[in-house]
């Protein structure tokens, strides 16, 4: 595609002429990614059909999948808009699913009871073959690796070893030669880890430091009927995943941003105050707050009702030819979690599959509530509604 609108500047006297660019650069052997999928599961009912069990174990393998590569720029494109999107992708994403249900009555009581369990991995098999895919922005470096062979939307940075409480403990840091590791470093800062024990931190000190996807999915639901009262509560939960929080850097004080409420009670101020949140400098020579590291990772585990109805419908007798019920519902009603972020549900659906579980301070997840009336007349045969 062309671009128009840019200007070029000419001659010994500088002047702008409108000018035409090559926008975005196309592929003639562009075709349809194709997805394979092999699937083995298990349905069973028992005890007369009041307990449900369904297994099933699935591959599902994506194949040529549209990836934008950068081209080389002797193309004359600029690296912002030199990306050719082509067939080079290779991704098998491998669960399972756990289904089990359970319905009864007990005297003029009808219950059911339902879970859900699943997990899943995603592994890319094979991207560009031009190296690691870095996603995720928000800092100065990209927090995000993705590898061939690798699961996909991992973290990747330094692990932080608490902070500096003293400082005998900065001059402790250093290597076998006694070279400061963190010369720029004061009590508070952040202590990183020399991985490699070179003496210094750089590339070769990165390590995978977390992972979005959960190691399990939960799902929970009840129900409940007794003569014109009826109840439903729905949970689910994801367990084992972890999300980076980009809000620890991004109100941190640092280039004089405001701070969340109370960080600087919580922040490190003196020996042994804090071992968690680095003092806030408006300098940050340390890079506490703009390295990509452990510090911003947090166990992203939570476990939230997302509905909960209660409802009454009147008898018959009382409406004649009319049905009248009358509810009252509430989503999102309260979450278990030890997440200190916002919302432990929205980053996981922010970004794609190769970039996801950054938490960039999106809209949380609202919690609702609704009252609602029900009024059907039922002197005729119902029609069915199409939508």
């Amino acid at each position: 595609t062309l671009d128009n609108g840019v200007n070029y500047v000419f001659g010994t006297t500088p002047s702008r002429y409108p000018s035409t660019i090559v926008g975005q650069m196309g592929s003639p052997n562009l075709k349809w990614e194709t997805v394979e999928d092999i699937d083995f599961g298990v349905d069973l009912s028992f005890l007369s059909n009041r307990l449900d069990v369904t297994f099933d174990l699935y591959q599902k393998t994506s194949h040529d999948m549209l990836y934008a590569r950068q081209t080389l720029l002797i193309t004359g494109n600029p690296a912002w808009m030199g990306a050719v999107t082509q067939n080079i992708g290779k991704m098998r994403a491998r669960g399972w699913e756990l289904s089990l249900n359970w319905r009864d009555k007990v005297g003029e009581v009808g219950y059911d009871l339902g879970l859900q369990l699943s997990g899943v991995r995603n592994k890319a098999i094979k991207f560009s073959g031009d190296g690691p895919v870095w996603t995720g922005s928000g800092l100065p470096e990209s927090i995000i690796r993705n590898e061939d062979g690798g699961l996909i939307s991992r973290f990747y940075g330094y692990q932080a070893d608490g902070l500096f409480q003293n400082w005998e403990e900065v001059y402790a840091h250093t290597d076998e030669h006694g070279t400061l590791i963190q010369p720029d470093a004061q009590p508070g800062d952040i202590r990183f880890l020399d991985l490699n024990h070179d003496g210094q931190l750089n590339e070769n000190d990165k390590k995978y430091i977390g992972n979005p996807y959960p190691d399990l999915m939960m799902g929970f639901n009840i129900g409940l009927n007794y003569k014109g009262w009826d109840f439903l509560a729905n949970f689910y939960g994801t367990f084992g995943n972890d999300i980076f929080n980009l809000q620890k850097g991004r109100y941190s004080g640092a280039s004089g941003q405001n701070v969340y409420a109370g960080t600087l009670a919580k922040a490190w101020n003196g020996e042994g105050t804090s071992n968690d949140i680095p003092r806030l400098s408006y300098n940050d020579l340390n890079q506490n707050y703009t390295r990509v590291s452990s510090f911003f990772v947090e166990d992203g585990s939570y476990f939230r009702c997302k509905l909960l109805t209660l409802g009454y419908t009147f008898p018959e007798k009382w409406l004649g030819d009319f049905n009248l019920r009358l509810y009252f519902s509430a989503q999102n009603l309260f979450t278990f979690t030890k997440y200190s972020g916002i919302d432990p549900e929205r980053p996981f659906y922010d970004g794609s599959v190769i970039e996801t579980g950054i938490d960039k301070a999106k809209y949380p997840t609202p919690k609702t509530f609704l009252f609602g009336l029900s009024l059907i007349h039922i002197s005729e045969p119902t029609r069915p509604l199409y939508i």
